[in-house]
């Protein structure tokens, strides 16, 4: 036999072999452990998806996510990842990030929700696979792409400024504040900034556009009745404190607490002292941004949810088809993937919290994940409280409003809502404005 032959064998024998296994290989596993996300199911056929090449594409997704042997390939493919990198002293290295969700789906009563993966269960659910293949389409309109920096044992998110997107956000919230029922609606606008924005390694920093800028940016097109709130400078101060998740692109419920600081603040009332609260500790955590990159270095070295306790006491209630009352700290969550979870029990089409707090005050948070941290804090301050998921809401939110006797709007999501029109455009479809 010559020996471009045998180099053929060598070649194809293992990826025939290969390939048969994964043919009779029964496809037992959903979900991806390691990458905290839904795999792709069998593609459901149309002439229609046939003719026009989306059934290929589709059965070629679901092929690569069921693969066999394949946690085991993305695991190889982790440890590969950490020997790359940027020369220097630091371990670095740039990882093309498909998106964190900031409105994540969190399905009723599933404890397991992930910040990157919608879970199944007994909600209700599209007739057919054509009808949940739109569903998946749409709801990834709010996912931010970009690309994660890896600085040793943290991973950041990369923020890229869009002058246009930026504004288009900032007109909504005009636009919003414009059609509200009653003049008297006080509206409050926080813009979250991230981690990267406040690391030291200038060479490191320059990668992400200037985070303090593009939210003056926002600030500036706002209508002068929207009240700002500036939790930059409140996280800014405190900066050596663990504001920020590691392996997340979260904060952490202290950086939501100094950022609910600088809320109460721009209201003229004062913060419970963080003294007052309980702490429970969870351990270990390995977050959405541990799940894009499968850094080594950072699953050496997990984060810790610490969790403030509520000390009013308070009722919280999430509303699909019918109302569901769980816990404001959802400790289901504590043995899940995602303890991020535990806030506010992941993302709903909306929840209310009744309160012991009778002072007749009522806010609606419209917000995306970060502000799942932020919200058990406001509690000694209203006597209701409304959150909104604009993803996954779908009533009149001007009549909700209206109804309810809603004196406050906080819109409140991190500064990657600003790189692209996505999560923008959720807004104004919940909101039905043009």
């Amino acid at each position: 036999m010559k020996k471009h032959h045998f180099n053929l064998l060598l070649f194809l024998v293992p990826l025939f072999l290969l390939g048969t296994l994964n043919l009779i290989t029964p496809h037992q596993a959903t979900i991806s452990e390691l990458e905290s996300r839904t795999l792709k199911t069998k593609p459901f056929f149309t002439t229609q998806k046939l003719f026009s090449g989306e059934y290929f594409q589709e059965y070629e997704d679901y092929f690569a996510d069921n693969f066999i042997f394949r946690e085991k390939f993305v695991s190889i493919s982790g440890k590969i990842k950490d020997l790359w990198g940027l020369p220097g002293k630091d371990k670095v290295t740039i990882v093309l990030n498909r998106g964190a969700n900031v409105a994540a789906t969190q399905k009723k009563g599933n404890p397991d929700e992930g910040n990157d993966t919608p879970e199944t269960d007994d909600s209700p659910q599209p007739h057919n696979n054509e009808e949940k293949s739109e569903m998946t389409k749409e709801e990834n309109k709010g996912s931010i792409e970009g690309r994660v920096l890896v600085l040793n044992d943290q991973a950041m998110e990369i923020h890229t400024f869009n002058a246009e997107a930026s504004k288009y956000y900032a007109d909504f919230i005009n636009k919003f504040q414009e059609n509200l029922p009653d003049n008297n609606i006080k509206v409050y606008s926080l813009i979250a900034p991230t981690q990267i924005e406040f690391i030291t390694e200038p060479k490191y920093k320059d990668l992400s556009s200037p985070q303090k800028k593009t939210i003056a940016y926002v600030n500036k097109h706002l209508h002068p009745e929207i009240i700002l709130v500036n939790a930059y400078q409140a996280l800014q101060q405190n900066i050596d404190q663990y504001l920020y998740f590691r392996s997340d692109h979260h904060w952490t419920a202290l950086g939501a607490y100094y950022a609910y600081t600088a809320f109460v603040e721009a209201k003229g009332e004062k913060p419970i002292p963080l003294e007052q609260y309980k702490v429970k500790k969870i351990t270990p955590y390995l977050g959405s941004l541990y799940s894009t990159t499968l850094s080594q270095k950072i699953r050496e070295n997990p984060d810790t949810v610490y969790l403030y306790k509520p000390f009013i006491k308070h009722e919280y209630t999430v509303y699909y088809e019918n109302p569901i009352k769980i816990d404001l700290l959802d400790m289901r969550h504590a043995e899940s993937k995602n303890k991020y979870g535990i806030f506010i029990g992941g993302d709903h089409p909306w929840g209310k919290i009744s309160t012991a707090i009778k002072n007749g005050k009522k806010i609606i948070i419209i917000k995306d994940s970060y502000a799942n941290a932020f919200v058990p804090f406001l509690l000694p301050h209203y006597e209701e409280i409304y959150i909104v998921d604009p993803r996954q809401f779908n009533l009149d939110i001007f009549a909700f409003i209206q109804e309810n006797g809603i004196q406050e709007v906080l819109f409140l999501n991190y500064v990657l809502v600003t790189d692209n029109n996505g999560f923008t455009d959720l807004l104004l479809k919940m909101s039905n404005l043009p």
